[in-house]
């Protein structure tokens, strides 16, 4: 019999990790002395030792230990952790990529920001609750496909009473009430004229108002534009027209920042984002 610090020792595991596995009953001593609670291991137990040494180095969550541990060892659990280490890497490498157009300007692009005088337009918009990062829903294949539908059943309830849109389609984002991190997407259709009280759209929260007529600042990209835009941060569009403003010495209120649809033909070939400026 062994003591922990010589097992630790011929296994490479750490006094700390097998005080770990024990508690957690993937890798329990041989015995336990009863008065003074020192643990003794055996030779016998080399193999799964090395077993948890060897998962933990290649990043297997000790929470897949148990199913390599078995006798067999579950030969998906290698399966299922070299899907996710590719995925991952993939990730690293595309990041790679996107830090290496950055640092050599190669996506450096002069964002021509205008300022112009807003009209007075109706709107009625869907309201839809941002899904936190936690929450499975915040998938961006999934959001994209939520807010194409709320887009559509919106388009078709005006359509049906009578007050189709006029322009291309918006969207805004606000902090949701009564709370600093929820936030809050509007789906937005401009319309020739105001709704009546208490209209609404089934399954969905409706909101209607006007965009008065104003001085904003607007900034325009298309999709096939060479640019750089780093996953999970605001397009570089947008954050020169922050700079624009703040350069300019105007107020910005974030939540008149509207995301607007570039049309041609029909299609949408790119993004238009306007922001309401005060003086």
């Amino acid at each position: 019999m062994m003591s922990i610090g010589e097992f630790a020792e011929l296994t490479g595991l750490s006094l700390k990790a097998l005080r770990l596995y024990d508690e957690q009953g993937l890798l329990k001593p041989a015995s336990v002395d009863p008065w003074s609670r020192h643990r003794r291991y055996s030779a016998s137990q080399f193999e799964p030792a090395i077993r948890l040494k060897t998962l933990r180095a290649a990043g297997v969550p000790l929470a897949d230990a148990p199913r390599l541990l078995a006798d067999p060892p579950a030969a998906a659990v290698l399966a299922e952790h070299r899907a996710r280490m590719a995925a991952e890497r993939e990730r690293q490498d595309a990041a790679l990529e996107t830090l290496d157009r950055l640092l050599s300007g190669a996506d450096r692009h002069e964002w021509q920001v205008e300022e112009r005088l807003a009209t007075r337009q109706h709107w009625a918009g869907v309201v839809w609750p941002v899904p936190g990062d936690d929450d499975p829903a915040a998938d961006v294949d999934s959001v994209d496909e939520r807010v194409n539908e709320a887009f559509a059943a919106l388009w078709r309830a005006l359509t049906e009473a009578g007050d189709t849109p006029t322009g291309p389609f918006w969207s805004t984002l606000r902090a949701a009430p009564g709370s600093d991190t929820a936030i809050e997407l509007v789906c937005c259709w401009p319309i020739a004229r105001s709704l009546p009280a208490g209209w609404s759209v089934p399954g969905w929260t409706v909101e209607t108002g006007t965009v008065e007529a104003a001085p904003e600042l607007v900034v325009r990209w298309r999709f096939e534009d060479p640019v750089t835009v780093v996953d999970g941060v605001t397009h570089p569009a947008v954050l020169a027209l922050l700079a624009a403003a703040e350069e300019r010495g105007l107020g910005v209120d974030l939540s008149r920042l509207r995301q607007i649809g570039l049309m041609e033909e029909g299609e949408s070939v790119g993004m238009e984002v306007a922001i309401t400026v005060s003086r």
